[in-house]
């Protein structure tokens, strides 16, 4: 059965994992009247995926690239329904997840889940089966209220005109991370209430760099508008390793985060993360 809200994705590049994600949609015990899938690059031939259950809306463009709060920005405008899910490409959601989170959603709230890692990017979307090889369970939390210090937009559920008043993701972040430190600071100043639900979602795998060493520059470049708005740099414990390891400044701290060598091929693969422990 159709409900009305959307659900809006961005995709660059991960072609298997949108195809998860839409399956997993479809295994809900409600799906969405629309997923809204904006593509950051030039479209290809799974541009016009379709489905049975719901309808679902490509957005691209042609010679460019589109940035990621500007690819976000995009899926919500394109939104016909109230309330909106933002979904990262990699999450396969729960069957009940979105009825838990309809719910609860409201003016004035944002809500949220709990996320657990699997070791690949599966063959066959099966919930059940997935959810016992995650890295960690699925916790089951009570709804409660939380700092917006923890939320993490992989997966959230806004009314549209609660995300129009903040004015979206501020699009003078650029790349990784401190734009989504940002959209949850202003959450938070603007007054509005972080819920949890338990039902969860899973995170497909790919690799990564742990500290995120590939986004040096985009973390460097964010940190001055960021403590200019808020007062403190994002991801200290990122700038800290960062200093640790002489790509930055020691003194960043004091007078702001400076790339001081970039990080050479050895040190790069010393902290990427090929897989699971």
């Amino acid at each position: 059965m159709n409900h009305d809200f959307s659900v809006v994705t961005i995709v660059k590049g991960r072609i298997r994992q949108l195809s998860n994600l839409i399956a997993s949609l479809e295994q809900s015990t409600i799906v969405p009247s629309q997923l809204i899938v904006v593509w950051m690059g030039p479209p290809c031939s799974e541009s016009l995926l379709t489905s049975e259950k719901f309808h679902i809306v490509h957005k691209f463009v042609c010679g460019e690239t589109l940035p990621i709060a500007r690819a976000r920005n995009r899926g919500f405008s394109a939104s016909e329904s109230d309330t909106v899910v933002y979904i990262d490409v990699d999450c396969l959601v729960a069957p009940t997840l979105f009825q838990s989170l309809l719910s609860v959603a409201g003016p004035g709230k944002v809500v949220t889940t709990n996320v657990a890692f699997l070791p690949t990017v599966p063959e066959k979307v099966d919930y059940s089966r997935l959810v016992k090889m995650a890295s960690l369970p699925v916790a089951e939390i009570v709804e409660k209220e939380e700092a917006f210090i923890a939320f993490h937009t992989r997966l959230f559920a806004i009314q549209k005109a609660d995300f129009d008043a903040l004015e979206g993701f501020d699009e003078q972040f650029t790349g990784y991370g401190v734009g989504d430190a940002d959209f949850a600071a202003r959450c938070k100043a603007a007054g509005y209430i972080l819920h949890t639900v338990d039902d969860g979602v899973l995170h497909q795998f790919h690799p990564r760099f742990e500290p995120p060493v590939n986004h040096l520059f985009d973390i460097v470049n964010n940190a001055a508008p960021y403590k200019a708005r808020w007062g403190a740099y994002p991801f200290s414990h990122y700038l800290e390793q960062f200093a640790k390891d002489g790509w930055i400044n020691d003194d960043y701290s004091q007078s702001g985060p400076r790339i001081r060598r970039i990080p050479t091929e050895k040190e790069m693969k010393s902290y990427l993360v090929s897989k699971l422990d």
